[in-house]
């Protein structure tokens, strides 16, 4: 069998908790990233941004020389193009566990995860888009509400008003606004099979927020909390949704979920969750008997 994964994004949080993983199993690692990042990995390649024009052939150029076996993307931005490209990877004996390129889509952009979402049992919070005049949104959310870009991850660009004035200074574009979700937030990690079904999941607690009450999770804790695993379910179902999974739910006041955004790719604090990369592993071992 064939050892080597491929890993991109290797300097970010999901590519190098997902290289730790695949380390300790025995794997050769090829690093890939769009800068020089110094971390312990067998061989390290550089790739373009992936709004470069040769970003696609470079990608499958790098898969048909080193020859790896998996290949597991960690940068969001990417995952449209690597869903599009996934016949042409699986062509040159790769594995990678990602959704269909219309999921993939959907996750993507915020303002189309909400819109979808809106008109399922799946809740998600009050949303308007950036041609809303500021003062109907500040009618319809009142403050504190916050913005963020269409499409970003984590806490990039996301801006929380306190007060009316904050917020009609806002003059960025690329936005939508929504109410603060102002209860606990969790990391709900998942691995889904091509079928829908979900074979691992696990819901972290985030303790601490790199931005105080917004941003990416700086410690996490695993908690048992049964509805916000399934709000994670009903994603995925209602999305077609399949690979490793990551979303960001918050209770509101009253203690009702609401889901505030998918990443259709493995989280940055898998390591907490490492069942989610032993489903993945066992999804490849499956794959790899099957050809």
């Amino acid at each position: 069998m064939n050892d080597v994964v491929l890993i991109t994004g290797i300097g970010g949080p999901a590519g190098s908790s997902s290289a730790s993983y695949v380390r300790k199993k025995g794997f050769r690692i090829i690093g890939a990233d769009m800068r020089n990042v110094d971390t312990p990995v067998d061989v390290f390649r550089r790739l373009p941004a992936v709004n470069d024009a040769v970003f696609s052939a470079q990608l499958l150029a790098l898969i048909q020389i080193e020859r790896p076996s998996l290949f597991i993307p960690t940068v969001s931005e990417e995952l449209p193009v690597v869903s599009r490209l996934k016949n042409a990877i699986c062509e040159q004996g790769c594995s990678v566990f990602i959704s269909l390129p219309r999921a993939v889509d959907m996750a993507h952009d915020k303002l189309k995860t909400v819109r979808f979402f809106e008109k399922t049992d799946v809740t998600v919070p009050r949303t308007l888009d950036e041609f809303a005049p500021r003062d109907l949104v500040l009618r319809k959310l009142g403050t504190p509400c916050l913005s963020k870009p269409c499409i970003g991850r984590g806490g990039r660009g996301v801006v929380v008003y306190q007060s009316d004035r904050e917020l009609l200074a806002e003059n960025r574009h690329g936005l939508i606004f929504q109410e603060f979700v102002s209860g606990q937030e969790y990391d709900l990690n998942l691995f889904a099979e091509p079928d829908g079904s979900v074979t691992s999941s696990a819901v972290l607690r985030k303790t601490k927020l790199k931005q105080g009450i917004v941003g990416n999770a700086a410690s996490v804790v695993k908690d048992d909390q049964p509805d916000i695993e399934a709000i994670g379910r009903r994603v995925v179902a209602h999305l077609g949704l399949s690979g490793p999974l990551d979303m960001d739910i918050r209770r509101r006041a009253d203690g009702k979920p609401v889901l505030l955004e998918i990443n259709a790719r493995v989280g940055g604090n898998v390591l907490a969750s490492p069942e989610i990369l032993d489903a993945l592993l066992q999804a490849w071992m499956k794959e790899l008997h099957s050809r």
